[in-house]
């Protein structure tokens, strides 16, 4: 006996609300009494959380299992009537959802970011993942799958109907991208922008004319020390500005701005400033949990790091703003699954920067370590637009896969700002 799914026409990935189409084949070498032959269309999310720290053999895993909606059908009824050697065949028409089935009570979930447990939330993109770091061991899949099967008749009076054979059929799915979210991708004159900035004070003998481009004296140097409060002053900013969507797998389009801040300086006229070095680095985090069961309960998070620029030796002179993909190439990165989260299983994105920066012979270091960006499906519109050739992908790189951030994780404010200071 074999059993197959066929579709009319399977699509490479879903987004909800499509009509999908088929038949389950059914093959007999031999007479067999069959009870029913049934279909199931569902969406599961499971994790697995496992504790490393100090244990030399793996531990005890907690898991959860979460039914993102269920459909069934009878495909055929036989009641234990013998079906003949032959071929058999059933139609069959699916409607994909586009959100969790509201069945699913939230209450189950306790409420604890970034998970989502709200009813009837938009459905997790297809999503697979095995990673561990220093504490937590996760092993997490969403799945979407027809799963056809035909089942003998029970046996003995209060005995249930068996599968005989099955066949399970894999559908991929990825979020739809609205429109909104669409023009920010396309559109980079609109996007939404978010900045961090840094103000640093230096103060330093090399700030006047008469002293640049040579070494202090001792008399100099002792100055320094001991009237730190009788050196020139010269105050500057670096910001980093970044769109806090980027659609799947398409190029970073980043600003650095270097600017004097004469109001707050001593000397008539800005030194020259050299951008050093520049690296940014996009860490995803997977989190998992289980429900509370007799065996308790586990929740944890992962950490993967993806380097897309890491520059050294720059020795740049920065005045002004620069567009980063014009000045080093596209900022990509290998292709990545969608934001999302889910009632056991988020996955959420940040950005990473570091860059030092040299003035009047000291050295400054801007930071900006965790930087919210939420990663939003590609549509076909956003394969179209003309980005320049994409690099090559080098397949020795890690594999890296990919909710929307609640509100109290959506970012700092705007204008949040850091101040150095120091006595050179």
């Amino acid at each position: 006996m074999s059993l197959t799914i066929s579709l009319d026409s399977q699509l490479t990935q879903y987004s909800g609300n499509e009509t999908i189409c088929g038949r389950v084949n059914l093959q007999c070498f031999k007479p067999i009494e069959i009870e029913e032959v049934k279909l199931t269309f569902s969406g599961l999310a499971e994790a697995k959380v496992q504790k490393t720290k100090g244990s030399a053999a793996p531990s005890v895993g907690y898991r959860s299992k979460c039914v993102l909606f269920e459909k069934d059908r009878i495909l055929a009824h036989q009641g234990g009537q013998q079906m003949a050697i032959g071929s058999y065949s059933w139609p069959f028409e699916l409607t994909f959802p586009s959100h969790v089935q509201p069945e699913i009570k939230p209450s189950k979930w306790p409420v604890i970011p970034p998970f989502r447990n709200d009813a009837n939330h938009p459905l997790p993109p297809t999503f697979s993942i095995e990673t561990s770091d220093s504490l937590r061991r996760l092993v997490c899949s969403i799945g979407y799958h027809i799963h056809a099967q035909v089942f003998k008749p029970s046996s003995g009076f209060m005995g249930k109907p068996s599968p005989f054979i099955s066949e399970v059929l894999a559908l991929q799915f990825i979020p739809p991208i609205n429109k909104a979210d669409m023009v920010d991708v396309e559109n980079f004159s609109h996007m939404s922008y978010h900045q961090q900035e840094h103000v640093f004070s230096i103060q330093s003998m090399h700030l006047l004319q008469e002293y640049k481009g040579r070494s202090l004296g001792v008399q100099e140097k002792l100055r320094s020390w001991f009237s730190p409060r009788q050196l020139p002053r010269f105050n500057f900013s670096v910001s980093f500005s970044y769109p806090t969507r980027a659609a799947q797998s398409t190029p970073l389009h980043c600003n650095l701005t270097v600017a004097p801040r004469m109001e707050d300086s001593s000397v008539s006229s800005p030194p020259v400033i050299l951008m050093q070095s520049l690296h940014i680095t996009l860490v995803s985090r997977t989190y998992a949990r289980s429900g509370p069961s007799l065996m308790g309960s586990m929740s944890g998070e992962v950490d993967e790091r993806m380097e897309i620029l890491s520059r050294t030796s720059l020795n740049m002179a920065m005045s002004g703003m620069i567009d980063l993909t014009e000045t080093f190439g596209p900022l990509v990165f290998r292709p990545i699954d969608v934001s999302f989260g889910t009632f056991n299983i988020s996955r959420m994105y940040r950005l990473c920067v570091s860059g030092q920066f040299e003035c009047a012979g000291k050295m400054s270091k801007f930071q900006a370590l965790d930087l919210p960006i939420d990663i939003i499906p590609r549509s076909q519109r956003n394969a179209t637009v003309s980005q320049g050739p994409e690099p090559p992908i080098d397949d020795n790189l890690p594999s890296y896969t990919p909710f929307s951030l609640p509100p109290e994780m959506a970012g700092v404010p705007q204008d949040a700002k850091k101040h150095d200071s120091g006595n050179f």
